[in-house]
């Protein structure tokens, strides 16, 4: 069992899902309740920092807390047990990534593509917030096409900005995530191959990703898998 996979089943056990929570900040003595939704994201990673504390669930953050993942959950190894969070309350409206910075990082470190993502759903309350709902994902379970590309996308003047993610639990949508590790891939190949992005980035990017799984093959690298046949 991967180490997301034991801390996603501790917290079902837990009971999170319909519990309610409330957040707060105090300074003086004076105590106040905090209804700007725009923190639970960073409060709910705190929060969930002291869960595995508190489940002697080992885990590792960065220095710079903006970067990448944000839980490194293998005590040696920073390139597996990789989780990322991120909360939404009605629909889906997180950026899963840059795309350019994405996809040239792929480039070396395609070992990004088996991250983990917790994601929680929430409602607003008169008095907090009530988790409704609780998925554990790899990235291409929560993308999809759109209209208007092989990869729902933000997009500013015409060139490719943030990954934003499907409605993944509802059958009802017209773009379904993606169904597999190399239809996602060949999704940012397209794009590539059809906007107007960074020439470093988009000149022979798929040529330039199998070349280098290949080589990190050659050196034992257990890569196979994000090759594309």
């Amino acid at each position: 069992m991967r180490k997301a996979e034991y801390l996603y089943s501790l917290l079902k056990e837990s009971g999170i899902i319909n519990a309610k929570g409330q957040i707060y900040f105090e300074l003086q003595e004076l105590k106040t309740t905090i209804k700007d939704s725009s923190v639970v994201g960073n409060i709910t990673q705190e929060w969930l920092q002291a869960f595995m504390n508190k489940h002697n669930l080992p885990f590792r953050t960065k220095q710079n807390s903006q970067e990448f993942p944000d839980f490194l959950m293998n005590p040696s190894n920073d390139q597996v047990d990789l989780l990322e969070v991120k909360c939404f309350k009605k629909s889906p409206n997180f950026d899963i990534a840059n795309f350019q910075a994405y996809s040239r990082s792929l480039l070396h470190n395609a070992y990004r593509l088996d991250s983990d993502y917790l994601i929680f759903e929430y409602t607003e309350e008169t008095d907090g917030i009530n988790i409704k709902n609780m998925w554990l994902k790899k990235v291409w379970e929560i993308c999809c096409p759109s209209e208007r590309s092989p990869l729902k996308i933000q997009w500013k003047q015409e060139i490719p900005v943030n990954i934003r993610p499907a409605t993944w639990y509802s059958t009802r949508v017209a773009y379904q995530p993606f169904s597999s590790r190399k239809d996602f891939i060949l999704a940012i190949k397209k794009v590539l191959d059809t906007s107007s992005v960074s020439q470093g980035i988009q000149k022979n990017w798929a040529k330039k990703y199998q070349s280098n799984i290949k080589v990190k093959l050659a050196m034992n690298f257990s890569g196979v898998k994000y090759i594309i046949p």
